[in-house]
C-alpha cells in the first residue's frame, strides 16, 4: 500500500507529533508485511506476526486463526479462498483511500434537497440517494409494472383531466332524532 493513495487535510500532517499521522504510518508499515515482496528470502516462522497482530486488533478479526493463515501464506505464498487471512485482507480493502465518494454524496444530496424539497425526512433523503447511486440507470428502468399496480390499486393515472367526483352524502340522514 503506497502512502500516496491516502489523502489528508494539511493541518493533520503538518506537525511531527501528530498521533493520527503516527498511527497512519504504523498502519502502512504493518500492511507492508502482507506483501511477499517485502519478505526476506529465508524468514523465520514468526516473521511479521507482531504486525499482523496489530492489524487484527485494529480491524477486529480473530487473531489466532489470522496468524495461522499468515504463516500458511508465508509457506505457500498463495492465499486460498478459505484462508483465515482472507478476512483480514477484506477488512483492509474497506479503507477509504480518499474522501471523493463522500464529497460526491454531499453534492448529490445538495441537488436532491432543494428549497422546494426541504421537508424531506432523513429516511427519504437516504432512500433517494441510495436509488441514485445503487439503482439502475434511468434508461434501463422499466416502470410498466409499477404503473399497472398503481392504477389497479385505484389511483389516478397521469392522463386524467379531472378528479373523481365526490360521493354526495344524503343530508337528511346526517341527523338522528332525539
Amino acid at each position: 500500500m503506497h502512502s500516496r493513495l491516502f489523502t489528508f487535510q494539511t493541518p493533520n500532517t503538518a506537525t511531527s507529533g501528530n498521533t493520527f499521522k503516527n498511527k497512519y504510518e504504523d498502519l502502512l508499515k504493518d500492511m507492508e508485511f502482507l506483501e511477499p515482496k517485502s519478505w526476506p528470502d529465508n524468514c523465520d516462522i514468526q516473521f511479521g506476526d507482531k504486525n499482523v497482530r496489530r492489524l487484527t486488533a485494529i480491524f477486529q478479526v480473530d487473531e489466532t486463526s489470522t496468524i495461522q493463515g499468515f504463516r500458511d501464506y508465508k509457506d505457500t505464498r498463495v492465499i486460498s479462498e478459505i484462508s483465515p487471512l482472507k478476512q483480514l485482507l477484506v477488512a483492509i480493502k474497506t479503507i477509504a483511500i480518499s474522501s471523493s465518494e463522500c464529497e460526491r454524496t454531499f453534492s448529490a444530496m445538495n441537488s436532491t434537497v432543494t428549497s422546494k424539497r426541504n421537508q424531506l425526512t432523513t429516511q427519504h433523503i437516504s432512500s433517494l440517494l441510495f436509488i441514485q447511486y445503487v439503482g439502475p440507470p434511468v434508461i434501463a428502468f422499466n416502470p410498466a409494472n409499477y404503473v399497472k399496480s398503481w392504477i389497479l390499486n385505484g389511483k389516478r393515472d397521469a392522463n386524467e383531466v379531472c378528479c373523481p367526483k365526490r360521493q354526495i352524502k344524503n343530508s337528511d340522514n346526517n341527523y338522528s332524532q332525539l
